[in-house]
């Protein structure tokens, strides 16, 4: 034990670094609630099942799902213990990295072995993603292992594929990368890795029986979900490396060095060079991540950091052994903090707007429960932490990760659709089919995601569901307030396979949603009025209403009252024209009118009854104030 911890002393102060960077940035990752679904419903009898009754497999972490099994049945918190969990193999990574470096570096040049488990320690996707509930930092654990083990020649490196095979579909990618790594380097037969391949196989055969006899595929959903080859598929890959090469650009020296010092690198240097190469190119082939934050790249953060390290070390060691210590340790000063200072803004921006959708969305599940007491279905393309408070609800996931219908019988591509999401994948005769009680979009009433936009150009949705909502408000993440809503169905209409409305009018719906979130009116009034315009656009209520408050917000009354009357002529049912109208009608003196838009608003919404009377009080007080009339509030 004594002996242990004088190794790893010289990288202590990384574990102190790591740690206070973790517990900053600690958050819980939406897509971790899937797998704690998962394990509620498994561990309440129901099987292991995202919604009761289907056999799916919506993860991709089945060894790690069921560690945290192991802990839920002896009645723990598995949520803390996933967290904590990969708090510890995170730093068991930069211990490993440190390890791997020692054997690599020789000993007249192993001080230079301490750059690497500094670099990753400072290294803020590892610090990001290791607490934050999900496999990652298991997986990267299990990587860093592995490549230790392959250096050191160890036939463990057969336990570690086959944990990590268990851990990640990845694990398999790894056995078959070293199998190639030791072809290239040793230019013979890769007997070591091969053998240790074979046997990760065979251990991993009582998995892979499982996953056929119980959800019927050897694949993981998502796989038939998010995979697929095309041009968009390789451009966003090269984009997500690219991103990953600004932040931590530095790095790429360890890529390009030893191309030039090619006749001096060792073996061990080899392998982990190419190690990194192939699984970038892995990562750049299947389109890179739909999470940020680099979260791909980690498994090869510690080769990265190796490769770096030589880098360095090479250029500089043909000085005498003070200007080579002098000038190792700037660069390394240098190295970590551009570790830290160069992603800082990117990953600060997607800690917080994570935590502040984890905390919405959980209290939208929370506010649809208390004001509906049914059994109620709801879809949506972003399940996380809304299925998770909503156990023993149907929730079907819209972009097809835990529905296999979706994931493998998607419609055709809709030509010109744009969106920046990842996940296209989109059934929509089949999910109107299924008749949710409940649709949400991931950004209130606008259409982002494909599986949002097709849903637009069917009458089902468009003129049977309408928008619901609740005042949220959070001290850290929204301290003015803002609506949450969802799509609720009111009435059943005529199922149809076939479109009836144009993608023009979707997207220009869309884009006037967007120019009334940046406050740009004019042209929001100009993206709704061609909507309307274009061929076979409906009379939709909600855009009515937005058109409306548009012209309201210009100052322009009688088309802003027209268009509002207009909506609710189509559906008397659209809250938010009531609510916009209660507001205009009560600060311009006319309280019958507004009363009989109370009364309406008493009806569809009454939780939120006592906030639109708030709103009406502030209005009628600014008013009194400024002695000038007094515009809508969303």
């Amino acid at each position: 034990m004594k002996s242990a911890l004088r190794l790893i002393a010289p990288v202590l102060p990384a574990l102190l670094l790591y740690g206070m960077l973790a517990a900053w940035l600690n958050f819980t990752q939406d897509d971790a609630y899937i797998t704690y679904r998962y394990a509620a419903n498994y561990l309440n009898g129901h099987g292991l099942v995202y919604n009761i009754g289907e056999r799916v497999e919506g993860f991709t972490n089945f060894g790690w799902l069921v560690y945290l099994l192991v802990w839920g049945a002896l009645h723990i918190d598995l949520i803390t213990i996933s967290k904590i969990t990969g708090a510890f193999l995170g730093a068991g990574a930069i211990v490993v990295t440190y390890l791997t470096a020692r054997r690599i570096f020789p000993d007249d040049q192993r001080w230079f072995s301490l750059l690497p488990p500094y670099l990753l320690a400072a290294n803020l996707s590892l610090a990001y993603w290791s607490p934050a509930g999900l496999e990652t930092a298991a997986f990267v654990f299990l990587a860093v292992l592995c490549l230790h083990w392959y250096v050191t020649h160890n036939w463990l490196l057969m336990a570690g594929l086959a944990i990590s095979a268990w851990v990640r579909p990845e694990g398999a990618l790894l056995a078959g990368l070293f199998v190639i790594i030791e072809s290239l380097t040793e230019r013979r037969f890769p007997r070591f890795t091969l053998l240790c391949a074979i046997g990760a196989s065979i251990v991993s055969v009582p998995l892979a029986l499982f996953k056929l006899l119980y959800y019927g595929s050897i694949f993981p959903n998502p796989f038939y979900a998010k995979t697929g080859w095309s041009l968009d598929q390789l451009v966003s890959g090269l984009e997500y490396a690219a991103e990953f090469a600004q932040h931590y650009g530095f790095v790429g020296l360890g890529l390009i060095l030893p191309l030039v010092f090619i006749k001096q690198l060792s073996k061990e240097i080899q392998a982990v060079w190419w190690l990194a190469v192939l699984y970038t190119l892995y990562i750049v082939v299947i389109g890179g991540d739909v999470l940020k934050v680099h979260r791909f790249f980690l498994p090869v953060a510690g080769a990265f950091a190796i490769l770096a390290a030589w880098s360095i070390s090479t250029v500089i060691r043909r000085r005498t052994p003070k200007a080579t210590l002098v000038a190792g340790v700037i660069a390394g000063l240098i190295m970590t903090g551009l570790t830290v200072y160069l992603p800082y803004d990117t990953v600060i921006r997607f800690n917080r707007n994570e935590r502040g959708f984890t905390h919405k969305m959980a209290a939208l599940a929370n506010f649809m429960r208390s004001s509906d007491d049914r059994p109620f279905s709801a879809a949506l393309p972003t399940i996380g932490i809304f299925g998770y408070e909503l156990l023993g609800h149907q929730i079907i996931d819209m972009v097809g990760l835990t529905d296999s219908t979706i994931a493998r019988h998607p419609e055709a591509p809709i030509p010109d659709l744009k969106a920046t999401w990842k996940e296209r994948n989109h059934n929509t005769p089949y999910l109107l089919s299924r008749k949710p009680d409940y649709v949400v979009f991931s950004t209130g009433v606008k259409p982002s995601a494909p599986a949002e936009q097709a849903l637009m150009l069917y009458s089902e949705f468009v003129m049977g569901y309408r928008q619901t909502g609740w005042f949220y408000q959070d001290v850290t993440y929204s301290p003015r307030g803002m609506m949450v809503g969802a799509f609720k169905r009111m009435k059943d209409l005529p199922h149809s396979a076939v479109p009836a409305y144009s993608l023009e009018w979707v997207q220009q719906f869309k884009a006037g949603e967007e120019a009334v979130s940046s406050q740009d009116f004019r042209r929001a009034v100009s993206c709704f009025e061609r909507a309307l315009a274009a061929p076979s656009s409906p009379n939709y209520p909600e855009l009515l209403n937005s058109l409306g408050f548009s012209y309201m917000r210009l100052k322009q009354e009688e088309p802003a009252l027209t268009a509002m009357n207009r909506a609710l002529a189509v559906d008397s049912a659209t809250y938010m024209t009531h609510r916009d109208l209660y507001l205009y009608y009560s600060v311009t003196g006319n309280h019958e009118r507004g009363q009989y838009h109370r009364e309406w608003l008493r009806r569809l919404v009454p939780w939120y009854l006592s906030r639109a009377d708030y709103l009406i009080s502030q209005a009628l007080e600014t008013q009194h104030r400024a002695g000038q009339s007094v515009q809508p509030i969303r």
